[in-house]
């Protein structure tokens, strides 16, 4: 399966021949010594995203490349437990995005390995790890080629806003699911706020390559405020960072153009991975290719909190009742269509956490 993916990312390379430029690094010095960013756990394979109960229970995913024998996990006590538990990872194929609401439940996001398999997600009660609700995307949400990335959770609306990056074949955008009535929409097709800009992606001066194909991640980084009013995403490899009332994203009245008209760019950013927002309005990002955390400031100000090499493609965020935002760190420029071999040749791989400039919103 490995050598297919890297076999299609050469015969796009033959189709589309669009040169890629760089973006510029918008990192500041760091606000903190790295000593700041402490190591929660080392782990023998990359971790992909995760999220914080407000019981301070700590959920996370490997990271869905080669092998892992667990998938979703809890971190307790120091120790990986499978959740919610070992005999369900057969159900899970290649799930990224977790997210734990306020309701109690844990949301897993599974992009079906780039679409050659209905992506799913499901909900777990984290009291008793009952299944509480499972939903299948149809091929007309989410086709082939599709990786649905990440998503945010609105409670009140139960809705789910869900980023497909499509990097392969690219046809990215933003996917609203409604709970309630298990119906699924895609949105923003072709928009400049869910197609990434043609950056190369270099990590700490080293171009980010598949087959000798430089790689465009569309839509990926997305948050969600603490009023559930306003949705910020963007593509990873865009300079931009955008965002859209909720209220407008579900409406479905609304024509694409309409849409389109709505969607306002919110100010600059470094290339992303993970995004949150904390109650002051700081958003957080992960700065792959300097391996560093950025803050853009409600003034728009950038500035970056922690920068080290050995922050390897900082990922994913969730604040927790204990004060901490929590990181992932998955390596994914070592890791990305790897085997099991060289994925575990390549660890240890870490969970870290920092205080943040400001109270954020558990589980984001």
């Amino acid at each position: 399966m490995l050598k297919k993916w890297a076999i299609v990312f050469a015969l796009v390379s033959t189709i589309v021949k669009c040169e890629t430029g760089n973006l510029e690094d918008r990192t500041t010095l760091p606000k903190y010594p790295n000593t700041s960013l402490e190591k929660v756990i080392q782990l023998d394979r990359p971790p992909g995203n995760i999220s914080v109960s407000a019981s301070g229970r700590i959920f996370f995913s490997f990271f869905p490349q080669g092998s892992p024998p667990i998938k979703v996990a809890e971190l307790k006590n120091g120790q990986v437990l499978p959740f919610p538990n070992q005999n369900f990872q057969k159900n899970f194929n290649t799930v990224l995005s977790v997210r734990v609401d306020d309701k109690n439940r844990l949301w897993t996001l599974d992009y079906g390995n780039l679409g050659l398999t209905r992506p799913k997600v499901y909900a777990f009660d984290i009291e008793t790890g009952a299944t509480i609700h499972e939903y299948e995307f149809p091929i007309s949400i989410a086709p082939k080629d599709s990786l649905f990335n990440d998503m945010q959770i609105d409670t009140v609306t139960e809705t789910i806003f869900i980023t497909d990056t499509s990097p392969l074949i690219p046809d990215p955008g933003l996917v609203i699911y409604d709970i309630s009535n298990k119906k699924a929409r895609r949105l923003l097709k072709d928009h400049v706020s869910v197609v990434g800009e043609r950056n190369e992606i270099v990590v700490n001066g080293s171009p980010f390559q598949v087959a000798g194909v430089s790689i465009i991640f569309n839509a990926d980084s997305i948050a969600l405020d603490q009023n559930r009013e306003w949705l910020y995403f963007a593509p990873f490899t865009s300079g931009e960072l955008y965002r859209a009332k909720t209220s407008v994203l579900r409406d479905s009245t609304l024509t694409a153009a309409q849409l389109a008209a709505q969607v306002e760019q919110y100010s600059l950013k470094s290339m992303s991975d993970g995004i949150s927002i904390d109650k002051s309005g700081n958003i957080y990002v992960t700065d792959a290719e300097h391996s560093a955390v950025n803050l853009i400031d409600p003034d728009k100000k950038i500035t970056t909190l922690f920068k080290d090499p050995s922050f390897r493609w900082p990922d994913g965020f969730s604040y927790s009742p204990d004060g901490y935002m929590y990181l992932t760190c998955s390596a994914l420029n070592e890791v990305f269509l790897q085997t099991d071999n060289t994925i575990l040749s390549k660890g240890p791989y870490y969970i870290y956490r920092f205080k943040p400039e400001a109270e954020g919103i558990i589980g984001r």
